[in-house]
């Protein structure tokens, strides 16, 4: 069984060029390309979507090499020798362990989506519980004007600072509470590029302990504008009637349909900016599809996010809400499924080829089928094409490589996947 598309070793391999040295295992081939059933078109969506965060991860890791981000899920833990995969018969997915996790939000597209996912649960059962026990929920999204030469930075800092100082304010605390009901607020910062350049913007989900009439959801829309207006201009900042929108949190058809109220709070991995508008994933998609000056714009924002909490809960309303204490981001992105099983090992030298060519999604869309013979004849592959490719440019065949110590005696140049040309080639 081939695993490979045809022609791709046809060429000399670039070793020290992941993008010229690239292997891809399609998705139907994995999947069964030829069956027209849902449930395999999802299952090859699902390996598409895989495969580009793996690929946004690498970009990332190219544009800042000195953060987390690039050894996540490359790195052995420390005292590990051997990747180990495991297999979610639930899910119909596989995962790695035994490796380093970054836990990044901001600058991870693999721990991203993994920790949005926990946090939408969280946001969901929330909401449930709210309008269980008589409550409601309105969105809310907070904007400001921007301007093409503003400095990221300083603007989002201006921003959160105006934000804080409008929840503070006495007016907020005392009318707007007392009226509306208002038990607390769980808040996220987004940010897009577009043609008027940096555009952050704040989405928060305010829990009422009732449900609010539609004047009463006017009326608070126009008062809250009109403080947010202040506490921004404090900051030097200015608005228009836009700077606030305040929805129901089932309201608008077209926005439930593509997100719903907590979907839009922590699935901004998998968005795109509107209008023109690219998001931080959409930069670092496109500076992986060549384009640099995203690649600089992707860097500006990582310097500005990274180590910030994706969503801001008020105090005690977890409590109110019936949730437990928030966990970190690394331990969400480190999380397991319940029924995750062991599948098999691959060995050091085995995981320094998919490394070398930027495997790492399609061996795990391949484990998906939980069948280890799938990953055994991969692998085996890979090893063949690999030697097949040294003896065409004149090259020993070394020995398969055992771990030369542990990550810390590792040289970073292995840890994130440069290989030597002396020793691989």
């Amino acid at each position: 069984m081939r695993w490979f598309a045809a022609g791709e070793f046809c060429m000399p391999l670039a070793p020290l060029n992941p993008d010229k040295a690239r292997l891809s295992l399609e998705a139907g081939s994995v999947l069964g390309h030829s069956a027209k059933t849902k449930a395999q078109a999802l299952a090859a969506s699902r390996a598409a979507s895989k495969r580009e965060r793996f690929r946004r991860q690498s970009g990332g890791r190219r544009l800042v090499p000195h953060e987390r981000v690039a050894t996540c899920l490359r790195w052995l833990r420390p005292g590990e020798r051997a990747v180990e995969i495991l297999h979610s018969a639930s899910e119909g997915e596989a995962h790695y362990s035994r490796l380093e996790v970054c836990g990044s939000v901001w600058l991870c597209a693999v721990c991203a989506a993994r920790i949005a996912e926990e946090r939408r649960k969280e946001l969901r059962q929330g909401v449930e519980f709210c309008a269980k026990n008589g409550g409601g929920v309105l969105h809310l999204t907070f904007t400001v004007r921007h301007n093409i030469g503003d400095n990221l930075k300083a603007l989002t800092a201006a921003f959160t600072k105006a934000y804080s100082r409008m929840v503070g304010h006495s007016t907020y605390r005392t009318l707007l509470r007392g009226t509306y009901g208002i038990m607390g607020a769980v808040r996220a910062l987004e940010v897009t590029n577009g043609q008027h350049g940096w555009h952050p913007h704040h989405h928060a989900l305010v829990f009422t302990s009732r449900p609010l009439t539609d004047d009463e959801t006017r009326r608070f829309e126009r008062e809250l504008l009109e403080l947010w207006a202040k506490c921004a201009a404090r900051e030097g900042m200015t608005m228009n009637q836009a700077g606030l929108s305040v929805q129901g949190a089932r309201a608008a058809a077209g926005y439930v349909a593509k997100w719903g109220a907590e979907e839009e709070l922590t699935k901004s991995h998998l968005k795109s900016g509107r209008g023109g508008s690219r998001s931080p994933w959409d930069l670092l998609r496109d500076y992986c599809d060549g384009d640099t000056q995203a690649g600089a714009l992707w860097r500006e924002y990582a310097d500005v996010f990274k180590g910030r909490r994706q969503l801001v809960w008020s105090a005690g309303l977890r409590a109110l809400l019936g949730l437990e204490d928030e966990i970190p981001d690394d331990e969400a992105a480190a999380a397991l499924p319940d029924d995750a099983k062991h599948l098999g090992w691959v060995d050091f030298g085995d995981w320094l080829l998919v490394l070398r060519w930027e495997l790492r999604a399609d061996l795990l869309n391949l484990a998906a089928a939980g069948d280890w013979s799938l990953v055994v004849g991969f692998l085996a592959d890979l090893r063949a094409r690999y030697r097949a490719d040294r003896r065409a440019r004149g090259l020993d065949c070394p020995e398969p490589v055992e771990p030369p110590g542990l990550p810390e005696q590792l040289p970073l140049a292995w840890a994130v996947g440069a290989f030597s040309a002396e020793r691989y080639g």
